[in-house]
């Protein structure tokens, strides 16, 4: 019988201890000071009787609870199964998938959590503060939800001009429903000088985090995509690192994003704006953009938005 280490498996510090985690089975083991020893060993195929004897014992150990794999075994095709179809995303997205991956045993949280588990974790109250206009202020061109599916359409061309306020006022207010938090980059908005902005959704106000964004600055932080100066506005997209039940939320504030973001594109249709969403920004720019804490909170994707 010839072994080899888990394909499927990684090791971690957890607690001052050396930990294997298994994601494919969810299960969590505290190495001894032999396996170290024991994984190198079998790093590749090699017969499960060519570890020194001494070795055995923990050889046994990590066979039972499947850092080692046995060749073709179940554990061995699942395995290669794995690998096949997630081979070309690396380790570390398919060890992220199988690890929030919810099994029939998988316990949710109720109702009752805390009320305040979405309250934002920054309103920014020592900057300069814009109240905006309420949605209804707005001159809506299209108020028929059917028309505004059919009319709606990812733009990267924008026309000249700039948004009208009661226009962003109006993309927000709608927008702004759940966990994402929005930060708008205004270039040429009517009324409201250029920078960076966190938007406030209980007090449909804006607050100023950041300067003008350069038309090269913003294409960088747009992953090169020179067409994103044109437009009037970027609404970056940011989810905070909250106290969560289980790693599987951070499936979930993806979703979130998409969320926001399919409802700002229908409210930019509604308003006679131009808008499209793009995913390829660089995380470390955008972070300096608008000030925040990759450690607490992380960049998802950005809204161009610009008139028509």
């Amino acid at each position: 019988m010839r072994l080899r280490i888990s394909a499927c498996g990684g090791v971690f510090v957890i607690d001052g201890q050396v930990v294997w985690d298994d994601y494919l089975d969810h299960r969590q083991l505290t190495l001894g000071t032999d396996t170290d020893e024991v994984m190198r060993w079998f790093l590749r195929w090699r017969d499960r009787d060519s570890v020194p004897e001494r070795l055995r014992p923990a050889r046994d150990a990590l066979l039972a609870n499947d850092v080692l794999v046995a060749e073709g075994s179940q554990r061995d095709a699942q395995e290669q199964a794995v690998l096949h179809a997630w081979g070309q995303w690396g380790p570390v997205a398919r060890a992220y998938h199988y690890s929030t991956r919810t099994t029939r045993g998988t316990r949710f949280p109720g109702a009752d959590r805390p009320a305040d588990r979405l309250d934002p974790v920054s309103t920014f109250p020592d900057t300069e503060r814009i109240p905006l206009p309420a949605a209804e202020d707005a001159q809506w061109r299209n108020r028929d939800l059917l028309e505004v599916l059919q009319l709606r359409r990812d733009h990267r061309d924008f026309g000249p001009g700039p948004l009208p306020l009661a226009s962003l006022g109006a993309l927000l207010q709608v927008s702004a429903a759940n966990s994402t938090e929005l930060y708008p980059a205004v270039r040429d908005v009517e009324g409201l000088k250029p920078g960076v902005y966190h938007y406030d959704c209980r007090k449909h106000e804006l607050a100023l985090v950041g300067d003008a964004v350069a038309d090269a600055d913003l294409v960088a932080a747009c992953g090169d995509q020179r067409w994103v100066a044109g437009a009037g506005l970027a609404v970056f997209y940011t989810s905070i690192v909250r106290n969560q039940d289980t790693p599987r939320a951070y499936r979930v504030l993806q979703l979130d994003a998409g969320h926001v973001n399919q409802t700002l594109s229908l409210t930019a249709t509604a308003l006679g704006l131009r808008t499209t969403f793009t995913a390829a920004i660089r995380d470390e720019l955008v972070e300096e953009l608008i000030g925040c804490d990759p450690a607490t909170e992380f960049a998802i994707g950005c809204a161009v938005v610009g008139t028509a």
